[in-house]
């Protein structure tokens, strides 16, 4: 009986760990109607596209980097604790933080409304 549940025990932990494994690596970036999408857990993603756009970004601990020649309508951030780094050049008409813990970093003198539904965002010049 004991081996049996040693066994088990060994059995869901395995589990576990790789359902882990594809948590972490769920999610990704997509474009549709204008948008950039970006949803998942930790990803680390350049967003570098000519013409208007938005920038949608869900999910958790995502890294994203807003290409110099970037001109951006509008930046959505719903998730948890993103990053978002926006290269001098870049332009960004609207910052709407709805999530928790996000950072933008914008250039010295940046320009952008910004409206912060969440809690703990922040927009910081570099």
């Amino acid at each position: 009986m004991k081996q049996f549940l040693s066994g088990r025990r060994r059995l869901v932990s395995l589990s576990l760990l790789c359902m882990l494994g594809l948590l972490s690596a769920c999610g990704g970036s997509s474009e549709e109607d204008g948008r950039v999408l970006i949803d998942g857990l930790g990803l680390s993603v350049n967003v570098d596209k000519s013409g208007l756009y938005d920038i949608e970004i869900s999910g958790a601990r995502n890294e994203v980097s807003v290409a110099a020649t970037s001109t951006v309508a509008k930046l959505l951030i719903t998730g948890f604790n993103n990053t978002v780094r926006v290269k001098a050049g870049a332009s960004i008409q609207h910052i709407d933080f709805s999530g928790s813990g996000n950072t933008v970093y914008v250039p010295r003198g940046f320009k952008a409304k910004v409206s912060k539904a969440g809690a703990n965002n922040d927009v910081i010049e570099f």
